[in-house]
This record gives C-alpha cells, sequence and structure tokens, in this order.
C-alpha cells in the first residue's frame, strides 16, 4: 500500500509526519543499541531487540512507499536474524558496518520525508551491496543445506510439482554445481565458466518448464537471459553483476524448496485454492468449500508467519459465507495474493503488509456488508465489553504524540486559568472587606436605632418634647429600622456568596494545581531523549582522534521540559567534543603520565529541587590556568595588568569568552574558538549556570545547573520609576539598605562594601534608561551575583517574590534589550521581566553618567572631537575612553609617550588627556616635547594624576596644562564638563 501515491496531499503530510516521528525512535533505539552490541556482541536480548527494531521499521518504511529504502532494513533483519538463530557470529566490523548502513538508510529516509518521494543514488545503492556481500556465502550455503534436508524428508510435492520430488536430489545437485561456478568467477575477466553455467542452469530450467512453480521457472528464464546477453558481449562479470546473479539463483531455489506443501490425503497446493478465490466474486457458496481446504495444508505448516495468515483468512471466508458477500474484483485480488504468499512466500514482500492489507479488508466487509442484528449485538457488543475490560493492560494506549504546538497553546491556557485563580483570590479578598464593612455599618445602624428608642420612651412618650420633634424622630426611627433590615439581608446574602465563592476558589485552585502539574509533567521528558545519542559521538570522534575512551551515562532517568531537552543539546555537543579533543590525552601521553591508556568521560544529571544538575568529568589533563593566562594576553584579550588582578576561578572562566580557545590548531571538531561560549550563551539563556572545576594533569568537570521547566518561573518583584519589574530569583543573593553616607564614589564608580568585598553599584533606572526616582536617604540595594560578577542594583521599592508565568514576548517585539518576557500579575498588570544576562553584559559606564549632567552630552560643540588618552594603567585608559566615547567623542588610546608621539604625527587630535607617572618618557618630558613643537604647541590639555597637585604643579605651571584632575577625587562629570568647556574654548 504505498500512501505516497495517494492523491490526498494532507493526509500524505499528515502519515509522513506520524511516520517520521516513529522512525526517528526506532532510529535512536538501533544505534544505541548497535552501540551497546559492540561491547556483548553475544547479548541475545540486544540481538533480539535490534531484529525487532528494524522488523517494525521495515514494514513502517514499506507502508510509506519508501521501497528502496526497505531494501537495507530488511538486509540488516536478515543478518540478526541469522545471528538470532546462531547461523552468523557478529564481530566489530560486522557492527560498524551495520552502524554505518543504519546512518545512511536514517539519512535518506530523512531526505525522502522531506521531499515527499523516495531519494535514493549511487552511495545508496553501495550499501546496499555490501550488506548483500555479507549475507552472500554464509547464508546461501546455509540455504542449501536447508533444501536438501527438506528433500530428504519429502516434504516437496504438488500436481504438477509431486512429480519433480523423485529429482530432488538431482536438482540440489545441479543448484550447488552452479553455485560453485559462480565463486570461481573472477570480476572484470574473460571466462569459459559462463558457458558452463548456462548449461547447468539449462539443465535445472529442464525440470520446472512444464511445471506451475511459475516463479522459479521465471527466476530461470532471467538468470539464463542474463548469461545469454553476458555471453554474446563482455563474456565479463562485474562483482555486482556477480552478487546479484549468485542471490537470484538463491532465490529460485529457495522457492523450488518451499512452493508446494504436501498432505497425506493428496496434492492439494495453496495454489490450487488461489485458483478457487476467483469463484467467490460471482458467489459466496465457495468460501466454505476454500476453508476447508485450506484447513487441509494448515496441519502440515510450522511457520507462524503463515498460519497468522491463514487464521485472517478463514475469518475472511466465514465473513463471506454467514453474510452471502459477493467479492469485488479488488477485495478477490486481495485476498487470492495472500493466499499465493502462503504457498510461497516472497522475501521481497512484508509478512506484516499482507496481514495489514487483509485486516483492512476485513474491516471494510464488516462495515458495508453486516447486517443489522439489533438487540443481539447489544449483547453481544455487552460480553465483548466485559472481555476487553479483562484484556485492558495489554490493549491500552500508553503512549500518545502529542503536537508540541497544541501543548504549548494547552500552556499558555492554563496560564490564563492560573490567573484566573490569583483573581479570584483577590475578589474574594474584597467581598470579605465589603462584608467587614457592613457589619461594621450594621452596628452603628443598630447603636443608632437603640438611641432613638431610648429617646422616644424617656422623652416623646412621656410628653416633654413638641410634636414636630416626635414625628421627625418616628419618621427616622423608621427609616433607620427600613436601612438596618437591608443591610442584615446585605450581610445575609453576602455570606452566602462569600462561603460559595470560597468553595468554588477551592475547587478551581484544587483543580487549576493538579492539571498545572498534569501539563507539566507532560512537556517533561527523560534527559535519556538527549543522553542517548552521545554514545555513539563519543566513539565515533575518539576514532578519528586515535584515543580510547570508556564514555559512561548517569542519571538518564532525570526529567526536564522539553524545551531544556531541545536546547541542551547543543552546549553538551561542544562541551564533550572539547574533552575529547582537548582533555583526554592520546594513549602514549597517558602512559607516560602514569595513568591508562583508556581515557575516561562521565556524563550525569540529577534532579536536586527544582533544578537539574549536569556534570560532565573527564580524567584528561585539566586546563592549563598558566596556559589561559597567556593566551588571554597573546590574543589581546587581556592585559598582564588585568590577569594579575583576577582569581583563579575568574580566569578558568575566560573558557567562555566569545572567541577565546587554548587548542593549538583548527580541526574538524574544535579549535576555533565558538564552541564554549555557545555553551555560556545558551545555559545563560536557561536561566542556568555553568562553570569549570579543574586540576591541570588529573581532569576537570563542566559543571551546569538549569530550572526543571521555563514554563513558570520564581522572580522578585521591584518597582522602578513607578512600573513594576521582574528578576529571577536564582541571581539574586539579598538586599540589603545603606545610607547614602555609605556608598562610596571612586572613579566615578559608585560602590558599596558588601561582606568584606566592594561591589559596585548601578541605578536600575539607568540601566533602563526610565526617568530617576528621587533618591531616597536610605538606598534599597539588590545584591546580584550572575556570569561570574557581582553587583548591587538600586531599586525603588520591593514589592516580594512570586512564581509567575512566563510568556515570550509577541511579534514584533521578540527580542527587545533587557527583556527576557513577559507576565499577568494578580492585578491585572503587564509585567516585563528583566533579562540578566543583557543587564550584567551593559555597558556599565553609561550608568556611571549621572542624570544630572545629560545636558553636557547634547551640544554640537562635542561632534566629531577627536581626543588622544595617554596612560600607562588600562583601567585608567579604558574608563576614561568609555566616558568619552558614550558623550560622542572619537577617542584613541595608547599607553607611553612614544606611542603617543607617533600617534601624533599620523592624525590631528583636538585634546589630549594624559599622565604624568609613565615609563620611559614621563608626562612632564611629553609635555615639554609638545610645546616646544609649533606643530603640536597649540593642542590643549588635560592632566590625570595619582599625584598631589600641590606638588605636579609646580612644574606644571610652565608647560600650560588646560586642567588638572586628581585620580583620588575623580569624577566623569567633572571630565565631561571639563572637557567640553576647553574644546569650546580652544575651537571657537
Amino acid at each position: 500500500m504505498d500512501f505516497l501515491g495517494n492523491d490526498n496531499n494532507k493526509n500524505n503530510k499528515e502519515m509522513l509526519a506520524i511516520f517520521q516521528g516513529e522512525s526517528e525512535e526506532i532510529l535512536e533505539r538501533l544505534f544505541n543499541n548497535l552501540f551497546s552490541l559492540e561491547d556483548t556482541p553475544a547479548n541475545k536480548d540486544l540481538i533480539g531487540s535490534i531484529y525487532r527494531d528494524l522488523h517494525s521499521l521495515k514494514g513502517a518504511v514499506r507502508m510509506v512507499g519508501f521501497n528502496n529504502i526497505q531494501g537495507i532494513f530488511h538486509k540488516m533483519e536478515d543478518i540478526f536474524d541469522a545471528v538470532n538463530n546462531d547461523q552468523f557470529v557478529l564481530d566489530k566490523d560486522i557492527i560498524n558496518l551495520m552502524s554505518r548502513s543504519l546512518e545512511t538508510a536514517s539519512r535518506y529516509l530523512q531526505e525522502s520525508i522531506k521531499n515527499g518521494r523516495e531519494i535514493i543514488d549511487e552511495e545508496f545503492t553501495a550499501t546496499l551491496s555490501n550488506l548483500e556481500y555479507i549475507l552472500d556465502i554464509e547464508m546461501n550455503e546455509q540455504t542449501f543445506r536447508q533444501n536438501e534436508t527438506i528433500a530428504e524428508a519429502g516434504m516437496v510435492s504438488g500436481k504438477e510439482s509431486s512429480g519433480l520430488s523423485q529429482y530432488q536430489e538431482e536438482i540440489n545437485s545441479s543448484f550447488n554445481a552452479c553455485f560453485e561456478i559462480i565463486d570461481s568467477i573472477v570480476p572484470e575477466e574473460e571466462s569459459q565458466d559462463i558457458v558452463i553455467l548456462k548449461e547447468e542452469v539449462e539443465k535445472i530450467y529442464e525440470f520446472f518448464k512444464n511445471s506451475n512453480l511459475y516463479e522459479v521457472k521465471t527466476s530461470l528464464e532471467n538468470i539464463l537471459a542474463k548469461l545469454d546477453f553476458v555471453m554474446n558481449a563482455t563474456n565479463t562479470f562485474t562483482i555486482s553483476e556477480i552478487l546479484e546473479l549468485r542471490n537470484e539463483l538463491s532465490s529460485a531455489a529457495a522457492k523450488f524448496t518451499t512452493s508446494c506443501i504436501e498432505t497425506e490425503e493428496g496434492g492439494l497446493t495453496f495454489f490450487d485454492i488461489a485458483e478457487k478465490i476467483s469463484m467467490l466474486q460471482g458467489s459466496s457458496i465457495y468460501a466454505k468449500e476454500i476453508k476447508d481446504d485450506i484447513a487441509q495444508l494448515k496441519e502440515g505448516i510450522d511457520d507462524q508467519n503463515i498460519i497468522e495468515i491463514i487464521n485472517v483468512i478463514n475469518d475472511i471466508l466465514d465473513f463471506i459465507s454467514e453474510n452471502s458477500v459477493q467479492l469485488e474484483e479488488q477485495m478477490m485480488m486481495t485476498l487470492k495474493g495472500a493466499v499465493e504468499y502462503c504457498a510461497s512466500p516472497n522475501e521481497n514482500i512484508d509478512n506484516d503488509l499482507i496481514l495489514q492489507q487483509l485486516e483492512i479488508m476485513k474491516q471494510l466487509l464488516e462495515l458495508n456488508y453486516k447486517k443489522d442484528t439489533g438487540v443481539s449485538e447489544i449483547k453481544s457488543l455487552s460480553t465483548q465489553t466485559s472481555s476487553a475490560n479483562k484484556s485492558n493492560a495489554s490493549t491500552e494506549i500508553k503512549t500518545l504524540h502529542v503536537n508540541a504546538q497544541k501543548l504549548d497553546l494547552l500552556v499558555n491556557q492554563l496560564g490564563e486559568l492560573i490567573i484566573t485563580k490569583i483573581k479570584t483570590e483577590k475578589n474574594l479578598e474584597k467581598i470579605d472587606s465589603i462584608k467587614n464593612a457592613n457589619e461594621a455599618c450594621q452596628k452603628d445602624l443598630l447603636k443608632t436605632s437603640n438611641y432613638l428608642r431610648y429617646y422616644n420612651r424617656k422623652y416623646l412618650q412621656s410628653g416633654n418634647t413638641d410634636q414636630y420633634t416626635g414625628v421627625f424622630v418616628k419618621q427616622v426611627f423608621s427609616l433607620l429600622l427600613d436601612i438596618t433590615q437591608n443591610v442584615s439581608r446585605t450581610i445575609y446574602d453576602l455570606n452566602s456568596l462569600y462561603r460559595a465563592s470560597k468553595e468554588d476558589d477551592m475547587k478551581m485552585r484544587l483543580i487549576i494545581d493538579e492539571m498545572e502539574s498534569m501539563v507539566k509533567n507532560i512537556r517533561v521528558l527523560p534527559i535519556s531523549t538527549v543522553f542517548n545519542s552521545f554514545s555513539r559521538m563519543v566513539r565515533d570522534i575518539a576514532n578519528e582522534k586515535g584515543k580510547d575512551i570508556d564514555f559512561e551515562i548517569e542519571g538518564k532517568d532525570t526529567c526536564a521540559d522539553k524545551k531544556i531537552i531541545e536546547e541542551i543539546k547543543t552546549p553538551l555537543i561542544h562541551i564533550l567534543r572539547n574533552a575529547i579533543d582537548h582533555g583526554i590525552e592520546s594513549k602514549e601521553e597517558r602512559i607516560a603520565n602514569g595513568k591508562s591508556p583508556v581515557g575516561k568521560i562521565l556524563l550525569s544529571a540529577k534532579q536536586d529541587d527544582n533544578k537539574v544538575i549536569i556534570d560532565v568529568v573527564d580524567d584528561g589533563q585539566g586546563f592549563n590556568l598558566e596556559k589561559i593566562k597567556d593566551r588571554a594576553v597573546s590574543r589581546g584579550f587581556l592585559t598582564q595588568d588585568d590577569i594579575d588582578s583576577m582569581t583563579d576561578e575568574a580566569i578558568m572562566n575566560i573558557i567562555f569568552w566569545p572567541g577565546f580557545t587554548t587548542g593549538d590548531s583548527i580541526t574538524s571538531i574544535s579549535g576555533r574558538g565558538i564552541g564554549l561560549d555557545v555553551v555560556k550563551t545558551k545555559i545563560s539563556q536557561l536561566n542556568g549556570k555553568v562553570k569549570v572545576i579543574s586540576e591541570f594533569g588529573k581532569g576537570s568537570c563542566v559543571h551546569i545547573e538549569i530550572p526543571v521547566t521555563l514554563t513558570t518561573l520564581r522572580v522578585f518583584l521591584v518597582q522602578i520609576s513607578g512600573q513594576t519589574f521582574a528578576i529571577p530569583i536564582q541571581v539574586i543573593t539579598t538586599f540589603i539598605l545603606k545610607n547614602q553616607n555609605e556608598i562610596k564614589t571612586n572613579n566615578g564608580v559608585r560602590s558599596i562594601l558588601f561582606n568584606g568585598n566592594i561591589i559596585p553599584l548601578y541605578y536600575l533606572s539607568d540601566i533602563l534608561e526610565l526617568a530617576p526616582a528621587p533618591r531616597n536617604e536610605k538606598e534599597t540595594i539588590l545584591i546580584i551575583e550572575a556570569d561570574d560578577k557581582t553587583i548591587g542594583l538600586v531599586v525603588d521599592k520591593l514589592l516580594g517574590d512570586q512564581d509567575i508565568l512566563q510568556k515570550k514576548l509577541s511579534p514584533p517585539l521578540y527580542k527587545v534589550k533587557n527583556i527576557s518576557g513577559i507576565t499577568n500579575l494578580a492585578s491585572g498588570e503587564l509585567c516585563l521581566i528583566l533579562n540578566m544576562q543583557d543587564i550584567m553584559h551593559y555597558d556599565f559606564n553609561k550608568a556611571m553618567i549621572s542624570a544630572n549632567n545629560q545636558e553636557l552630552l547634547t551640544s554640537d560643540v562635542l561632534s566629531y572631537k577627536r581626543i588622544l588618552i595617554v596612560d600607562d594603567s588600562v583601567t585608567t585608559r579604558t574608563m576614561v575612553k568609555n566616558i568619552l566615547l558614550n558623550i560622542g567623542y572619537m577617542v584613541d588610546t595608547v599607553l607611553d609617550a612614544d606611542e603617543a608621539l607617533v600617534k601624533l604625527k599620523l592624525t590631528h587630535y583636538d585634546l589630549i588627556i594624559t599622565d604624568l607617572t609613565m615609563p620611559k618618557i614621563d608626562g612632564y618630558e611629553f609635555i615639554e616635547r609638545l610645546r616646544n613643537d609649533e606643530m603640536y604647541a597649540d593642542i590643549p590639555i588635560i592632566v590625570i594624576s595619582s599625584l598631589p597637585e600641590n606638588q605636579a604643579r609646580k612644574r606644571l605651571n610652565k608647560l600650560s596644562i588646560a586642567h588638572y584632575i586628581s585620580k583620588d577625587n575623580f569624577d566623569q562629570a567633572d571630565l565631561a564638563m571639563q572637557v567640553k568647556e576647553i574644546l569650546t574654548k580652544f575651537h571657537h
């Protein structure tokens, strides 16, 4: 049945989508089992599992019409069938060939699915030939040994073929002679053996030309035609032609021994029964007779596949007889083909395919011809239902393929339910508040009524007041009684509503919580979904690098969200490649270092609360800190001063920087400096963390922490400039309050002392470019730790932590700076979720510029002015450069006066900023040289130095500098203002 030949394009796509999911699952199991089989080639359980999967995949591939591709799976199935029956012995080379063949078939299968039609080429044909070659000698010899045994047992017969049984030995002898001749033919060389081979085949053909064994006869005629063509042409065979010839001859011999089944009563064959099937097209009365004939032949059959087909044929014949069905031609041909298959099983026709065709035919008959049986059918159905319940465990569908897009929609709808749940809770609080207010009002009204009653008794009834006052009081009293009664009814109704709403809320909360848990579990997959694919990759890369590696996996059953599973694969591939290429040493190095020649890599996963922890551990050489330092300096990532000021942990994490690599050469596996950068980026995008623990010479561990799910997120809500924002709670260490006098400013950077360490402090409103709120006497500060940095963020107000449903931004806002998503709060307010990865990589020099000095940045005077900074301190150079760049100047930097003089010859500068204490030529001499050269004498100069101003001024007064700034009291606003004023003065 060729589904791809169907004109219904929608059905084709649905069928291919279903098939693709099924085939990917089976292929994944096959790859993993083949990998495991390398270590235990005699493992019968593995061999049986592989055989069953190949059989299932072959049938599925055939069902969608990829008939050529199924040939590879069919040949592999034959090989493992032979292995399973101890007719074939596996070794490492054959298993490797199986793996390569499976990879080829998988590749062509994916391309064919993608294009909606089968795609094959010469590589595919070569793969199929390799598999046929494995089967060739061993399997053909086994077939003929079986043929001789069967012949001696006298199992071959038939009306015409019964006469051949007396020549069984002679025919088999001729077949064996043909195979001996074929084996002696040398490919691409002329041989007289071809003539002898043709004579032997003609001798065999003489036995069959008048028999009814048409398939054997046709095969022999094809072989003779090929031999005749070769003899009249080149008189040579290629190796593929020899293999094809031998297989066709083997097939003919096998069909000869199995075509006719003799019964003790007579010479009835399935071919005879097939001829009778055509009579069912006009009448159903022959159905019982055909069934009786089949029953005679069934007794002598041991093949369970054939027996299964016969049972379905009998069911169909019973239905035809009971319901007087006259078969249509198409159904008649299907039934006839199935009977002929029982007579001569064809290896090119899948047994399961025959069964499926018969089952479909059976269902169509029941649908179109079954008579209405009324009450009896209901009773029958009741009996069937009772019976089905008993076997429910075996027929229950335990796994469904769910479209991920539909699941995402369900998750979104669940999110709306969760928001409704929160809102309902808030509404209940409001009802409770109204109820309490009404109760208080009721008390006041009762108190007022009591006063009026007292007044009525005391004064009105005693006649101590005038009549108008009495009438007024009575009216007020009556009105208050009415109001009191109304309020009482309202309170009663509110109480009833509150109780009912609270009960409904409790039920809804339970249902939603349970539903949320179920949906999360639907999206959760075992991490083995990803881990299982790595064994083959590690083996292949290790073979390519000439290394022996023992790769172990632990914690396959650890589960995580589908999105996490999908996204974690790429980082793990890079980590494993890096471990194989850079971590594990060569065999010779390991032996020289006293290690086992076989390296070890352990990939493990475990769940810790709401996190999944993944470790990749290897016993290789580890990371060389000194090499990392040297590379960082030599490649221009850092200066030596920067390296000297960093901790070992910070230096180790340089390996995650974009473009950084410790590899000495670029290979197909690693060395380009993009791998571990991808790891860091991906893990951060998943709200996770990654770090490296390593001891040089002993090995390393890449430690990853990622959340179990991405649908819900624990956040801390903060208020900034009147707006509410959410910060993922995993990056928050704590929050503190600091007085303004505890916040220090050094070199333009605000900082605070926290746990004995000085950490930089920034206003989140500046980073998000929001209008700043008035500064408080005490600042509320969040301590943020992420990407190996610790900073303080000033916020206006803390609103508390909360679980939220994280949603992606809608188009066109796919990527907004500093924002990772959005959520709905219980109040109905939309809340933006901050992207802490963006914030931690923010250019904090922008945030250093005070809002009070923004007017300094807008003047046209600043445009197109170029400034040269001369300072041997990389910190000063970088900080001053960033401040001026952010304002809008063009800036160049050099580390000493010699370089500055070279720069000045090549470029015109409007301002020079220099230090005084520098190597070689100090600042004083540098400025003096400029003042003595008429080309540079008029360039204004600002000095930034750590020397006391009084001391420096003694020499500077003679050198006409424009301004002096002390590093001890450096203020970026002052620098910005002075630069602007000096440029305005000197260039106007």
